[in-house]
């Protein structure tokens, strides 16, 4: 058995990740107040699934 814990379970990757979702989400916020009304319910669908998965990564502290 490895005594190495699952990357899940590393707060330095949860870390990492969500830094990564947080220049996403500020990407997606832009196109939030695009013109087109297609690129905003585009973007409202990519921030809902970030703030899950950051979300998610929180739920994962010990």
């Amino acid at each position: 058995m490895s005594d190495q814990q699952p990357a899940s379970d590393d707060p330095s990757m949860r870390h990492d990740v969500r830094n990564m979702l947080a220049t996403a989400l500020l990407a997606a916020d832009l196109l939030s107040a695009h013109a087109d009304p297609a690129v905003r319910r585009q973007a409202e669908t990519i921030i809902a699934a970030i703030e899950s998965a950051t979300a998610r990564l929180k739920g994962q502290r010990k």
